[in-house]
């Protein structure tokens, strides 16, 4: 009899435990927002590469753009990790992790090759093949 309840909690969890796995995602996510803005806005080093980044993807005001995207990341990391205003931090998250996939990505584009042939390219580079 326990060993059915043991591989009914493994298989399908509980009920009781969800509020305590939502609580761990959120406040492991904010702190890695918050120390990876924090490195960006509080160390030199961290600042220089991310202007470097935003330039390199042709980002309009690239020196206003790394601190308020760094900025966004630690005060949104900070209250996720809090727990205060978590939906709203969400989004501005969200937000701030699309423009940046989409502008690093975008600026990577080898000249001449559209996104959807880029993407097929990269696709076929990274899946594995049997011999």
């Amino acid at each position: 009899m326990e060993w059915k309840r043991l591989v009914q909690f493994a298989l399908l969890g509980s009920r009781d435990l969800e509020q305590y796995a939502i609580l761990l995602v959120r406040v492991l996510l904010g702190l890695f927002f918050a120390i990876s803005g924090a490195n960006k806005v509080f160390v030199a080093a961290g600042t220089k590469t991310m202007y470097e980044t935003l330039v390199r993807a042709k980002v309009p005001f690239p020196h206003l753009m790394a601190y308020v995207v760094s900025g966004v990341e630690f005060v949104g990391g900070s209250l996720l990790t809090v727990g205060f205003l978590s939906s709203p931090v969400c989004v501005a998250l969200l937000i701030d992790m699309i423009v940046a996939i989409l502008t690093t990505t975008l600026s990577a584009l080898p000249k001449g090759l559209s996104p959807l042939k880029w993407l097929d390219a990269s696709t076929k580079l990274h899946t594995p093949t049997c011999a």
